[in-house]
């Protein structure tokens, strides 16, 4: 089977820009690493903003049968004549206004809980948008396919974004014999638990409407397949997840270096696992679902 270059470009920035909001989402909501923090929300947004923006002028192309190199004119149609223009639009004016409130609230030493209540806003305006954009919207806007998808992809990026964020950016925070490193890293484990949990209950919906009702097109099709692929990996990070909190949190005042080293260590692992799962969940969302195709 032969895929357009243009959906497999598509299937790429959308990895990148679901690895960028999953970044900026985890750094908010763990809260902690002063600068480097800020610093990863920043970037990330800023990530995302570009790729949406790479991300428009190919859909216009696909939407006009245009050349990328002639989509441009195509772009303010898409935009102001299209239901994923209008999705768009929202999600990329959300995500400036959640650029702006980074910056502003970072540096007014406003972090707070109601700084980081509109940031929070910002990113479930910004997961509808995306869910809009999807097959899920198929069904109307605020339809039940469309907000279990929109919880979806929020939880998703939550789950995935404090194990990167923990992982690589804020890795300096954790030091040995602290016990606010301690602290952290319950807070770490307590939100991905939350959010894991979150995202399987919904996923499992999406992927029960997505298969038509069936587990049949598990194995007989490429949608099915993906799918599945999707699962192991995420059932790795699961297995990685329960090790670190049971073995290495439970009952402790205080986490020894050694302990720690072998706890980022897995958290990486984790993290590599997720950037997997993001990765599978873009090329999932272009591709037609077994209950379509």
């Amino acid at each position: 089977m032969e895929i357009d270059p243009l959906v497999i470009a598509q299937m790429t920035l959308g990895a990148i820009a679901d690895i960028a909001f999953a970044m900026a989402l985890g750094a908010t909501l763990l809260g902690f690493g002063g600068q480097r923090r800020a610093l990863t929300i920043r970037v990330s947004l800023v990530v995302w903003l570009v790729v949406q923006a790479a991300y428009i002028v190919l859909q216009a192309s696909l939407m006009s049968g245009t050349p990328v190199g002639s989509a441009w004119s195509s772009v303010a149609l898409v935009v102001r004549a299209s239901h994923f223009g209008l999705m768009w639009s929202v999600g990329i004016g959300t995500g400036v206004v959640a650029l702006l409130l980074a910056c502003v609230v970072e540096r007014e030493q406003a972090s707070g809980i109601a700084g980081r209540v509109l940031m929070i806003v910002a990113f479930v305006i910004m997961a509808f948008a995306h869910a809009g954009s999807t097959h899920a919207a198929d069904a109307g806007d605020f339809s039940v396919p469309e907000c279990v998808h929109a919880v979806h992809l929020w939880m998703t990026a939550a789950w995935a974004g404090v194990v990167l964020s923990a992982a690589w950016p804020l890795k300096a925070m954790f030091r040995p014999w602290s016990s606010e490193t301690l602290r952290y890293l319950r807070r770490l484990s307590l939100l991905a638990m939350l959010t894991f949990a979150i995202a399987i209950a919904t996923g499992i919906s999406n992927a029960w409407r997505g298969l038509g009702g069936s587990l049949a097109p598990l194995t007989t099709s490429l949608w099915g397949e993906l799918l599945l692929a999707k699962l192991v990996a995420v059932g790795i990070v699961v297995i990685l997840g329960a090790i670190n909190r049971l073995a290495h949190l439970a009952h402790r005042n205080a986490i020894d270096r050694p302990t720690l080293q072998v706890f980022m260590r897995l958290l990486s692992c984790e993290a590599v696992l997720m950037i997997v799962v993001l990765a599978a969940a873009s090329v999932l969302g272009h591709s037609m679902p077994a209950a379509v195709g």
